[in-house]
């Protein structure tokens, strides 16, 4: 697929690709799943505004501390997630990893797909030592999915998180520099 069918394509992997965000295009999309109820059950607790969501997505580009990029199909401009790395330490070359696919969308290797892409940013070109992710221990697809990317199970962090009055533990997951290159090399041969 020629990239002309893509809008500014950043990354591209074999179905998808990531792009920058558009505030003006994509705020109304990110604003819904930031409410969304079930996504919401994984992820944020604050509610926002397609005003508020407009003026963040405009805000990430400004610092290095955080990227966040629209994950889309090849020939499509509208975005079906996001994923982004945060907090990046470049002294410590790590970051935090996550990744959003819209509910109608999951279950079909997209945010794996979307995670390989964020890794080979993070590794071959910012450089990192270290990617790590946090999921809520409900979130099986979160977490399996992780896994199929190369991320390793570290530690389990006891009632982290509050969600919808009960509290929640989350899998800490990491992938190293190195063993992100070993997986490059063993999927080559």
């Amino acid at each position: 697929m020629e990239q002309k069918e893509m809008q500014n394509p950043f990354l591209i992997g074999p179905r998808l690709y990531v792009r920058p965000l558009e505030p003006e295009q994509d705020f109304d999309k990110v604003a819904r799943w930031h409410n969304d109820e079930e996504m919401r059950s994984y992820f944020n607790v604050y509610p926002s505004n397609n005003h508020r969501i407009k003026e963040r997505l405009g805000q990430f580009y400004r610092e290095f501390s955080h990227i966040l990029l629209g994950v889309a199909l090849k020939g499509e401009a509208e975005i079906m997630g996001i994923a982004g790395l945060k907090d990046i330490n470049m002294l410590n070359q790590s970051a935090e990893f996550y990744v959003k696919i819209d509910p109608s969308r999951q279950g079909k290797g997209y945010g794996t797909e979307a995670t390989k892409l964020l890794l080979r940013y993070g590794f071959l070109e910012l450089n990192l030592n270290r990617i790590q992710t946090q999921d809520m221990e409900e979130n099986i697809a979160g977490w399996r999915a992780d896994e199929k990317a190369g991320f390793k199970y570290e530690a389990t962090l006891r009632q982290m998180i509050m969600r919808f009055g009960k509290y929640h533990d989350v899998r800490v997951y990491s992938i190293l520099r190195a063993e992100y290159l070993e997986q490059l090399q063993q999927e080559s041969q």
